[in-house]
């Protein structure tokens, strides 16, 4: 029997270690407005599961920008990040059209 996968345990998806704080994995993130079981369309995001850097586009290459930490909010809906994202599946990174952007070695579920 396959266990549910918990979406805020890490990264389900990652395209690299963190460049910025080096231990953290870069994982693809979805914008669920206030429905956690919808992502909404278009709404991706990449964020490190260390210290919460966050990239518009899967290239950790490009500029990037923190959470507040007192105050998380989605970068997409700007509702609390926890509550209103999640960890992107693997079909939700492929229709972002990030899935070349993956590295597989670093899949948690791989």
């Amino acid at each position: 029997m396959n266990e549910p996968l918990d979406f805020d345990s890490g990264p389900l998806h990652s395209i690299a270690t963190c460049p910025i704080c080096g231990g953290g994995l870069c994982g693809v993130r979805i914008c669920t407005g206030d429905d956690p079981t919808e992502a909404m369309p278009g709404g991706g995001f990449v964020m490190c599961d260390e210290c919460e850097a966050v990239w518009m586009e899967p290239d950790v290459a490009t500029e990037h920008v923190y959470v507040d930490p007192e105050n998380p909010k989605c970068p997409i809906c700007r509702g609390g990040l926890w509550s209103n994202s999640r960890w992107a599946d693997f079909d939700e990174v492929q229709s972002l059209g990030w899935a070349s952007s993956m590295d597989p070695k670093l899949d948690a579920r791989a």
